[in-house]
């Protein structure tokens, strides 16, 4: 594999520093240095990620307010009644909003208030709450490995004179072995698998704070199952100006870096902190199902395309467009 030159000494002091003394950096060290460091971090960096235009990189439910708010209202009062919770008890809490925007911001709703916690800031939790987070697990750091010459190996960066260049070396991040452990013992040459494991990481110390009340969280992922046996290149990819490339190594700082999460660790993850009602279900279906008053009333304004919320809820539960692409993982839990 050809070497990326990198063009900016900041980004190559930085990926030197993280090296070993071989010039290997892990896949997860990797990954967190283009998203976060707090020099030149793709998330860190002042600039607009998200919105329709030729400026920024991706668009998401969030860009959709008028729909996806009283689509989340909806279905939050839902939940917290199910967990015996008045909403008007209950803070609105979005993890990982964008800087200067929040989904609910300027709207009216039930709950004693609304909070959004960006990155960065502590992730303090306490009390009755609705947690949401929209594509919020997808943007964390991932490890990576790869099945080569009849085993397992742990994927990475190597930096040279020249540049870097993905690489791979004997397993050697001890958490790495009890999931490679679950992996089949023998795969296809290069076959190629993401570990989200700081989504699962990020996901267990939102559960184990002493909140509670409704969690919604919206992504896309796959299971361990698809995710071991079907995606023969794994999942990273980049994201820059609404186009996705598997190109991750140019434009450090500059392009998103992204991987699947595994549903089933974020799963286990509420069943062991004492979640119930715990749901896994697509877009669409969460949409239909648990905010059927919303839809029921935006469908009945009539046909034509003047109605801003019922053209974003068309894209919104779509399957060609949003409504099959994305997963909505909620549940609750209950006061002692």
């Amino acid at each position: 594999m050809a070497f990326t030159e990198i063009a900016s000494a900041s980004v190559r002091q930085a990926i030197e520093d993280a090296s070993d003394p071989k010039g290997f950096v892990p896949f997860d060290r990797f990954v967190e240095i283009a998203l976060y460091h707090p020099g030149f971090g793709y998330y860190t960096a002042d600039r607009k990620r998200v919105g329709r235009n030729r400026s920024t990189d991706f668009f998401t439910a969030s860009s959709m307010k008028d729909a996806f708010g009283p689509i989340l209202i909806e279905a939050a009062i839902a939940l917290l009644k199910e967990a015996g919770i008045d909403p008007s008890d209950a803070t609105w809490t979005e993890i990982g909003a964008e800087p200067e925007t929040a989904l609910l911001e300027s709207m009216a709703t039930p709950f004693r208030d609304t909070q959004a916690i960006r990155v960065g800031e502590n992730l303090e939790l306490d009390g009755p709450l609705v947690v949401f987070s929209n594509e919020l697990f997808d943007a964390q750091a991932f490890h990576s490995v790869i099945f080569k010459n009849g085993a397992w190996r742990e994927r990475g960066i190597e930096i040279a004179p020249q540049g870097i260049r993905i690489g791979h070396r004997d397993l050697q991040t001890p958490i790495l072995e009890p999931i490679v452990e679950t992996l089949p013992k023998v795969a296809p040459e290069g076959y190629t698998v993401d570990l989200p494991i700081q989504a699962k990481k990020l996901l267990s110390r939102i559960c184990k704070q002493t909140w509670v009340g409704a969690f919604i969280a919206f992504d896309y992922g796959k299971t361990w199952q698809a995710l071991s046996y079907d995606t023969a290149q794994g999942t990273a990819r980049s994201y820059r100006n609404h186009r996705q490339t598997s190109d991750l190594l140019a434009d450090i700082g500059e392009q998103d870096l992204t991987c699947h999460i595994c549903w089933d660790w974020l799963e286990s993850t509420l069943d062991e902190t004492n979640f119930r009602s715990i749901v896994l279900e697509s877009q669409e279906s969460f949409v239909l199902k648990r905010a059927p008053e919303f839809v029921g009333n935006v469908f009945a304004t009539g046909s034509g395309f003047g109605n801003p919320a019922k053209n974003q809820l068309r894209e919104l539960i779509h399957p060609s467009l949003m409504g099959q692409k994305f997963q909505a993982l909620s549940a609750i839990r209950l006061p002692v």
